[in-house]
């Protein structure tokens, strides 16, 4: 049901995309001494640029992705949405996957933003693939949890902020590595089994049954 606390979160998340947007477009426009960490992304900026473009789209998209209205009024426009999301997202968790290892501060963030990459590449590779199966809760739930952690780009630069306020520059980048997108994954988790799986969708497509065998005679 599209209740007033639905659409002021829906709200949020698409506010929080947008604003991520136009703070990443800045990487494009303007060199190293406006850059995040240059010192140890300037020499690996392809691999940057892929996944800042990449998670933009994914993040810009996902928000269109969770209105039942528009899947089920606009369900091919969902489709081809739903394609150029799973494209974006994968590329962007390689993308994030290949920085992980120069971000700053150390071992701690470089495993957490592993981990990161890797999850968004599982929870959006199961999705499609079951989404191909014709299994369409299953892809809406494994969808929640991709986007959840898409998300953590926008949670990051709200967190980080407060963080580095209350803990110095280090620690604060350290903490939110982790805090970015484990809060996002359980909210995920609490999302699904308190409202997905209460109010599912029927299946709008099934995959081509097999053909029955022809009886020996």
């Amino acid at each position: 049901m599209w209740t007033t606390r639905t659409k002021v979160g829906w709200g949020f998340v698409l506010l929080g995309a947008l604003l991520l947007v136009w703070a990443s477009s800045r990487y494009y426009f303007v060199g190293p001494e406006g850059r995040f960490q240059p010192e140890g992304y300037d020499g690996h900026m392809p691999g940057l640029l892929l996944h800042i473009s990449a998670m933009s789209v994914a993040v810009l998209a996902g928000p269109f992705q969770l209105l039942r209205s528009l899947r089920e009024r606009h369900f091919g426009f969902h489709r081809a949405l739903g394609t150029v999301y799973v494209v974006s997202a994968l590329l962007g968790g390689l993308g994030g996957l290949y920085m992980a290892p120069f971000s700053a501060y150390g071992l701690g963030t470089h495993l957490a933003f592993t981990i990161l990459g890797a999850g968004v590449l599982a929870t959006t590779s199961i999705a499609f693939v079951r989404i191909r199966g014709g299994d369409v809760q299953s892809h809406r739930e494994w969808m929640t949890r991709s986007y959840a952690l898409i998300f953590a780009a926008v949670t990051l630069r709200l967190y980080l902020p407060f963080l580095e306020a209350a803990f110095g520059e280090k620690l604060g980048y350290q903490i939110v590595a982790w805090a970015c997108f484990v809060p996002n994954a359980l909210f995920a988790e609490w999302l699904i089994r308190t409202r997905l799986r209460r109010h599912p969708e029927p299946p709008r497509w099934a995959p081509a049954a097999a053909p029955s065998p022809t009886p020996l005679t």
